[in-house]
Parts: C-alpha cells; structure tokens; sequence
C-alpha cells in the first residue's frame, strides 16, 4: 500500500513510500523521516484508499506523534 506525507499547511506531498501493508509499518517510517527532514510541525500521514488518516503533530521536545483523524474533525 502507498503512503504519503502531506505538510498541514500547504497540503503539499512531501514523501511517498509504496511498500508498507499497515499503519504498525507506516509509523516508524513516518517517525524517521520526519525526525531528519521535516521543516513544518505538522503532517498527516496519509494512507492509500479511503482508510483514516493520521495528524502528526511535533513536540516541542522534538518528538513525533500520531493521531487519528476522524470525517467529523473537519466539519462545521
């Protein structure tokens, strides 16, 4: 399955990477590459399909986290 990173702000793609089969495997992928490339505070990894995505969100410690985004979030 693909995944892909998105900058929050811009909505830009900023990585894709094509050979992971879950979340448990996007992760940690995620996680490193935003630790050595990331320029913003705010991602959402973003799974191939109609599958939930996640916000993840940098710490001010420099830490990564994820967390799910429910259709509900965005809507007014």
């Amino acid at each position: 399955m693909e995944w892909k990173l998105v900058r929050e702000d811009s909505g830009s793609i900023a990585v894709r990477k094509g050979d992971l089969d879950s979340k448990f495997a996007a992760m940690p992928w995620a996680r490193e590459w935003l630790g050595n490339n990331a320029d913003h505070d705010r991602y959402r990894l973003q799974p191939e399909g109609d599958d939930r995505e996640m916000l993840m969100i940098r710490t001010i410690t420099g830490q990564w986290y994820g967390m799910f985004v429910g259709a509900e979030a965005g809507a007014t």
